[in-house]
């Protein structure tokens, strides 16, 4: 836990870093009586690449292995990189890949589509993703494992997680830093499908495997970076 938090500062930290660079170039006119900001809004590009590094965390419970009924609130970290086009003020699509902690490491990769109700000094959005998470390619063994859900406790197993599908609806307010960049605050809801598989195999070639698939539900809330 405590490495995910140093993992959430400083991804935090990059974020603010790049949004304070970012600020740092308006300059002041005075001759037109008005900031920057508002000159590099009129200049902001309408159509075109954009770039969005989101960091997020995710509320919700986890079953232990330590009871079958022991469930904790867990907070854990969401990194996401997205690449896309701005086909005009409302209405932008692109594709994304990144990092999610949940039991195990998630490996998201997903298509959005993304409207901006009014593209202004701050602007709210609506966003759809859904896609698929990866998670491990290859067999674990373990000497001894416990587990939340049935065998429990066994021992000499091989351990496989699989991902799912996953969907994530997300709303926002997004503002901005200059004519090329938006600082995000995001809002989501975050619904991911994973699958277990435990196998035992015997001397005698023989073997007994457990399945076990649960449905993920998070709250999401978390700020981004956009490039465009």
């Amino acid at each position: 836990m405590a490495v995910m938090k140093k993992i959430c500062f400083i991804s935090l930290g990059l974020l603010i870093t790049l949004s304070i660079y970012a600020q740092s170039g308006k300059e002041i006119n005075p001759e037109a009586g008005d900031n920057k900001v508002n000159s590099n809004f009129n200049n902001r590009k309408e159509k075109g690449f954009y770039n969005i590094m989101h960091v997020n965390l995710l509320f919700g419970t986890n079953q232990f292995n330590d009871g079958p009924t022991n469930f904790r609130t867990t907070i854990t970290p969401s990194f996401t990189i997205t690449n896309g086009h701005i086909f005009n003020e409302h209405w932008a699509a692109g594709a994304g890949v990144g990092m999610e902690i949940y039991k195990y490491n998630l490996y998201p990769l997903f298509a959005e589509l993304r409207y901006t109700i009014w593209d202004f000094k701050i602007s709210p959005f609506v966003v759809l993703k859904g896609g698929y998470s990866f998670a491990d390619f290859n067999d674990k063994h373990y000497d001894e494992l416990y587990l939340t859900w049935p065998p429990y406790n066994i021992n000499d197993i091989s351990l496989r997680n699989y991902g799912g599908l996953m969907l994530g609806p997300e709303v926002g307010v997004k503002v901005p830093l200059n004519e090329n960049s938006d600082l995000l605050f995001t809002a989501a809801y975050r619904f991911q499908k994973t699958r277990s598989v435990a196998r035992k195999e015997y001397s005698n070639g023989q073997f007994d495997e457990w399945e076990h698939k649960e449905s993920i539900n998070r709250l999401s809330f978390g700020i981004a970076i956009m490039f465009r």
